[in-house]
């Protein structure tokens, strides 16, 4: 029981004015270009989308369903920060999500989340109560919490526990209460791209099976991109870097074939630990993993990651694990021809250098006791309210290929029923410009996937029975 219990507060814990002047010169400017031009492609999808709602779908877990700060109530949720800023903007937005605390994406696959079982809420809740002496994992377990209600069908496979900010519903991949998605962002566990093995055998077969059902599911119908796309989410490095020996994952049904451990040889070697022991070697290896998904099915990054480091003060990734990380991969990749971390033209936007860069994770309260640093921080990989605008901000640039210039922040708004936290004006507007800055120059790269896999992902791990 001691175990199960341990394994079940890990979950519950994870989920626990500038000018608009400035923006319409920005968007005009950048707009522009021939018919190649990744500045074109909206354009040419203009008449038959021109007025449509984008329908997004993001798939992730607490990264991206932002868990509430310490003594606060909101949360600090991507997909209505990004509804947020997309509408202030001129761009209506139709979201939902299929959030887990602590899950991979490998466990929210179409594949083994089938819409209309015969699943039990009872059985979740016994044993949830019981604290993990009468539990059935024969059977699915049905969905029912602060988001997610019995009516909407939502399941999770036996052993799936959920706190009460998640919201789990691998099943609205296919519902599309919306019509057919335009976009489905796939964010995995928070270390998981950074494990090549895990990278290979859990997170590629799942972006190709991602991809494969978007392209038969929308296959005839118009869409924003010509066809539904899978975008990938590269997320950032923690405070001090990855700050462990072995890349662990405690949630067993998250992680159905056992720890990441088995993918590295932590145990009798300190390589992997040393590839991802600074801030930007982790982020390095993020941006690397998540950038190799565009050679499988997967069509556009959104680059958080590296807005991260950029606000951070682009520090140097040292060569000793670049060239370890890099060695971990067939080809240069998608981002070979991008000089990491990416140099910021006015370096003063750069205001979360040493310390300060505390400000962009989740705070915990006076006395939390972080593993996440060793200067006596308080805060945990989580975003803050002001990491997670700078991930919408990312968003919009990417996804509308426009300037964030201008966009609205939060500010106590309520957004698709949910209360957003307070951020500073003057904050809002240097992550604004520091959005623009890291994306716009940069769009081919960002939209260098195809949703036809280039590679043949490894076939997917079993699922054990």
């Amino acid at each position: 029981m001691a175990a199960f219990l341990g394994r079940l507060d890990l979950a519950l814990v994870a989920t626990t004015c500038v000018a608009l002047l400035l923006h319409c010169v920005a968007g005009s400017s950048l707009r522009g270009g021939g018919a190649g031009s990744p500045g074109a492609r909206g354009e040419q999808q203009e008449g038959q989308a021109s007025e449509a709602p984008l329908n997004i779908l993001f798939v992730g877990n607490s990264f991206t369903f932002g868990p509430s700060a310490f003594n606060a109530t909101e949360q600090n949720n991507l997909p209505r920060f990004f509804k947020l800023v997309a509408e202030s903007l001129g761009h209506k937005v139709q979201q939902q999500e299929d959030t887990i605390g602590g899950c991979s994406v490998f466990i929210h696959r179409p594949s083994i989340n089938p819409s209309g079982l015969n699943c039990s809420y009872k059985d979740y809740a016994d044993c949830v109560s019981s604290y993990g002496q009468d539990c059935n994992l024969k059977q699915c377990w049905a969905v029912n919490n602060t988001h997610i209600e019995l009516s909407d069908g939502c399941s999770v496979n036996p052993g799936v526990f959920y706190g009460t900010q998640d919201a789990p519903c691998p099943q609205r991949l296919m519902k599309q209460d919306f019509g057919a998605w335009d976009v489905v962002v796939l964010q995995d566990e928070s270390i998981l791209p950074s494990v090549t093995g895990a990278l290979n055998q859990m997170l590629a077969p799942s972006v190709s099976e991602y991809s494969q059902v978007l392209r038969q599911s929308g296959a005839h119908q118009k869409r924003r991109f010509g066809e539904p796309i899978v975008a990938m989410f590269m997320t950032w490095s923690y405070y001090a870097g990855g700050h462990r020996k072995c890349p662990g994952s405690d949630i067993p049904a998250c992680f159905p074939n056992g720890t990441l451990d088995g993918f590295t040889d932590c145990e009798t070697s300190d390589a992997w630990s040393e590839s991802i022991a600074t801030h930007p070697c982790q982020g390095y290896s993020l941006a690397r993993g998540y950038a190799e998904m565009l050679e499988y099915g997967a069509k556009v990054l959104v680059p958080s990651g590296v807005a991260w480091e950029a606000a951070r003060g682009s520090e140097p990734i040292p060569q000793q694990c670049k060239a370890a990380i890099d060695a971990e991969f067939p080809s240069p990749g998608p981002l070979a021809n991008l000089s990491l971390p990416l140099k910021l033209e006015d370096e003063t936007l750069a205001q979360w250098r040493g310390a300060r860069a505390q400000e962009l994770f989740l705070y915990h309260g006076p006395d939390y006791n972080s593993t996440f640093c060793d200067d006596g921080c308080k805060v945990d990989n989580h975003p803050s309210a002001l990491g997670q605008y700078l991930n919408a901000l990312v968003f919009f640039a990417t996804l509308f290929e426009e300037s964030p210039i201008g966009a609205a922040w939060p500010q106590g708004q309520v957004v698709d029923g949910m209360a957003l936290p307070t951020i500073d004006g003057q904050d809002a507007a240097t992550l604004q410009r520091l959005a623009h800055e890291v994306v716009l120059p940069h769009l081919a790269t960002w939209w260098s996937g195809s949703t036809v896999p280039r590679r043949t992902a490894p076939p997917a791990m079993p699922m054990p029975l």
